[in-house]
C-alpha cells in the first residue's frame, strides 16, 4: 500500500472511531455568506424652483429652476451648466425628471464637479401652457418683439452668474438641453464661440431643409413663425432668416477654430426622427475636423433615452471644466 493509500485509510478509520460511522457522510454545517457593507448614500443637492430674473429686453420677469450641488456654499465660485427643456417644458421639466438625483451621483462619482445647473422658462409668456402659444425655439422674434436668444447672452447669463456665484467665464460656463432645448444648447454655442466650454444636445431638434419643407403649416407656425415669418409655405420657408438661424449654415459660415473653442456631445437615437439631422450636425462638424462627440443609441425621441444619456453628457461636461481650468 503506497503512502497516499495508508493515509486515506488511517484517516477514515480516526474519524470512525471518533464520530462513529456516520461521520463519514456528515455534511458540514451551512456558512453564513457575509453581507456586503452598505452602500453610501449619495449626498443630496437642492432644487429652487420658481426664481425670477427681471428682464429689460423680455419687458418681464423670465423664470427658471436652479439646482445648487451637495454642501453648497455662498461665497464660493461654482461651474454652471445652463440645461434647457423641450418644447412643450418650462423651467420645471427637468427636476421634475429626476435631474436632481442624476446630478447627485454625477458629482458623487467625480464624473462632474460641484455644479450649479440653471433651467431657463423658454416661453413668452409663463402663466399660459406651452400648447397654446407660440415657440420661441430659443431665437428672436423676426419682426425683433421678443427677443429671447438676445436675452439669454446679454441678460440671463450675467445676472444669474452673478445672483448665485456661479460660471463668470467660458472655462467654468457649460449648456445643453434636449429636442428643442439641444438645438438651442447648440445655438448659442455655434454662434458664440468661445462663451461656453462645453456644449451637448440630446436628440436634437434639427429639421433638415426637406423636413421644415414638409411641416404641415399649423406646426409651422407653432413652431418657427415667430422667428422665420408667419403663413410661409414650402420652399419659401427656407429663407434668409431660416438660414441665418440652422445649426448646419452657423457650422458652415464659422470658421473651424472658433467652432473648437468648446467642446461638443451629440446623442441621438438611431430610431429618431431627428436622427437624420442630427447626423448631418456630425459630418458637418467632422468636414471641418472640429473636435465633438456623436453618439448613436437604440432608442426614439423619448424621455427614457435622454434620462438615461444624461450622466454621460453631465460626464463629458466635467471633462470640459476639468481641462479648461486645469482642475482647479
Amino acid at each position: 500500500m503506497n503512502r497516499r493509500a495508508m493515509l486515506a485509510t488511517t484517516t477514515t478509520a480516526v474519524a470512525t472511531t471518533l464520530l462513529g460511522s456516520t461521520a463519514a457522510t456528515a455534511t458540514p454545517a451551512p456558512v453564513t455568506p457575509t453581507p456586503p457593507p452598505p452602500a453610501r448614500p449619495v449626498p443630496a443637492g437642492r432644487v429652487v424652483e420658481g426664481l425670477r430674473l427681471p428682464s429689460r429686453l423680455l419687458r418681464q420677469d423670465v423664470r427658471y429652476s436652479l439646482y445648487l450641488p451637495p454642501g453648497h456654499r455662498p461665497g464660493r465660485r461654482y461651474p454652471v451648466l445652463y440645461l434647457l427643456h423641450g418644447l412643450i417644458g418650462d423651467d420645471t421639466e427637468w427636476p421634475g425628471l429626476g435631474l436632481g438625483s442624476i446630478a447627485d451621483r454625477a458629482i458623487a462619482s467625480g464624473a462632474l464637479p460641484p455644479t450649479v445647473v440653471v433651467m431657463p422658462d423658454a416661453r413668452r409668456d409663463p402663466g399660459r401652457p406651452p400648447t397654446e402659444q407660440a415657440q420661441t425655439y430659443y431665437m428672436d422674434d423676426a419682426d425683433g418683439s421678443f427677443r429671447y436668444a438676445e436675452m439669454v447672452v446679454r441678460e440671463l447669463l450675467p445676472g444669474v452668474e452673478a445672483r448665485h456665484g456661479a460660471g463668470g467665464s467660458a472655462a467654468r460656463r457649460a449648456i445643453g438641453g434636449e429636442s428643442m432645448g439641444g438645438f438651442g444648447a447648440l445655438s448659442f454655442a455655434f454662434r458664440h464661440p468661445g462663451l461656453f466650454s462645453a456644449a451637448f444636445g440630446l436628440s436634437v431638434a434639427h429639421r433638415t431643409d426637406a423636413q421644415v419643407v414638409a411641416l404641415p403649416q399649423t406646426e409651422f407656425d407653432w413652431r418657427y413663425a415667430k422667428a422665420w415669418g408667419a403663413g410661409l409655405v414650402g420652399q419659401a420657408r427656407l429663407n434668409e432668416r431660416y438660414r441665418q438661424w440652422n445649426l448646419l449654415d452657423t457650422i458652415a459660415r464659422t470658421p473651424a477654430e472658433e467652432l473648437s473653442r468648446t467642446a461638443y456631445f451629440l446623442d441621438c437615437g438611431s430610431y429618431d426622427g431627428f436622427f437624420e439631422g442630427n447626423a448631418d450636425l456630425h459630418l458637418a462638424l467632422t468636414a471641418k475636423a472640429v473636435p465633438h462627440r456623436f453618439m448613436a443609441r437604440e432608442g426614439a425621441h423619448e424621455w427614457d433615452y435622454w434620462t438615461s444619456g444624461l450622466p454621460v453628457a453631465l460626464e463629458a461636461v466635467g471633462t470640459a471644466f476639468t481641462q479648461a481650468t486645469g482642475g482647479r
